[in-house]
């Protein structure tokens, strides 16, 4: 099959990093793989894979040249991977070439619960059944539109061996795109009231987004420009997620996000905030802590218990990683995937 992916701006989001793991995988399974996005430092990772990748920019006489060459390629199906960009470059682009549009929704923050389907759409992904709820429940979405497939993540392999906690300064991150509704003012707070008790810990927020400039002025007020760092991350997610001794994810929902899924494969320990998909899925399981969202002295709590037990710490990432491995694998989301395109495209040529 012919598949076009269609992304918002390439960075360190959980769309693009769900384009990827979608290209990665289907380029294996011998489909042909184009995209479109606005650039952004992920960009060369896709081109890396051997993909034709363009850069959307939004004016006429740029649009008309990419429609030509999308009609060239006739894609069996055009996916818009996540955000309302996406899905707006994808219905036009859709619309021009006459091909089935599917769109993934990731998450239920609130930009996400004022989303417009437009006429054309032939399929949505949620990617998991929690939302799945939201988007016909409360946005009035057809079920027969609606497909649960969720995230698959790849085994990494070995987890590597750190140095005893006892011998470096703990660090304690956060991994995504920084918009309000991640609550990242409870990773703060926290990470002021866990400075308060053991001193010198490194607090990285690795992500970039509109509510950076406020978060960066609340960084200020609790004293701790010192002690967190905000950045975009590295290409290398063992890099990413090998330098955290704790990984804490902050939302208003509770959704099961790939940031928590490729951190839990890693044998990290893990604090998620919400409820939702989070609560039934992983908090039965004993494989993360879980914390109400707006109680940052829980959230402080939380990691300072696990800092003082290791041990504890790395049975909780095992079977984290066991969990992910058995429930998540790559295979299944290709395989889920691959059908439903499959069928789009038996539909669009009935």
């Amino acid at each position: 099959m012919r598949i076009l992916l269609v992304c918002g701006r390439l960075a360190w989001s959980t769309s693009t990093r769900h384009a990827f793991s979608l290209a990665k995988g289907l380029l294996a399974l011998e489909h042909q793989v184009q995209l479109v996005g606005f650039p952004g430092p992920a960009i060369e990772r896709f081109r890396k894979l051997g993909i034709e990748v363009y850069d959307f920019h939004g004016s006429w006489f740029p649009y008309r040249r990419l429609i030509g060459f999308l009609r060239e390629y006739s894609p069996d199906v055009v996916h818009a991977v996540g955000g309302k960009g996406a899905l707006t470059i994808a219905t036009r682009i859709a619309r021009n070439i006459e091909s089935p549009l599917i769109h993934t929704v990731h998450s239920w923050l609130a930009n996400d619960r004022t989303l417009r389907l437009p006429r054309n759409i032939a399929g949505v992904i949620a990617v998991n059944q929690d939302l799945r709820e939201n988007l016909v429940n409360s946005l009035g979405v057809k079920k027969s539109l609606v497909r649960v497939i969720p995230y698959g993540i790849e085994d990494p392999g070995p987890i590597p061996v750190q140095l005893p906690i006892t011998e470096r300064i703990p660090t304690i991150g956060t991994i995504g795109r920084l918009v309000p509704g991640r609550r990242l003012d409870d990773f703060l707070n926290a990470a002021r009231l866990i400075s308060d008790q053991l001193g010198e810990v490194l607090f990285p927020i690795l992500g970039e987004g509109p509510d950076e400039g406020r978060l960066r002025r609340v960084c200020r007020k609790l004293d701790l420009e010192g002690s967190v760092t905000f950045a975009e991350p590295p290409a290398s997610l063992d890099a990413v997620y090998g330098s955290f001794d704790l990984f804490v994810l902050v939302s208003d929902w509770g959704g099961v996000g790939v940031h928590l899924l490729e951190g839990m494969v890693r044998g990290k320990s893990v604090i998620a905030t919400g409820g939702g998909d989070v609560l039934s899925f992983l908090g039965e399981e004993g494989i993360c802590e879980l914390v109400p969202p707006g109680e940052p002295d829980l959230l402080a709590r939380a990691s300072l218990d696990l800092l003082a037990d290791p041990a504890r710490g790395e049975k909780i990432g095992l079977r984290a990683r066991e969990h992910v491995l058995q429930h998540y694998p790559a295979r299944e989301m290709l395989a889920q995937t691959e059908a439903f395109y499959a069928s789009l495209r038996e539909t669009a040529h009935a």
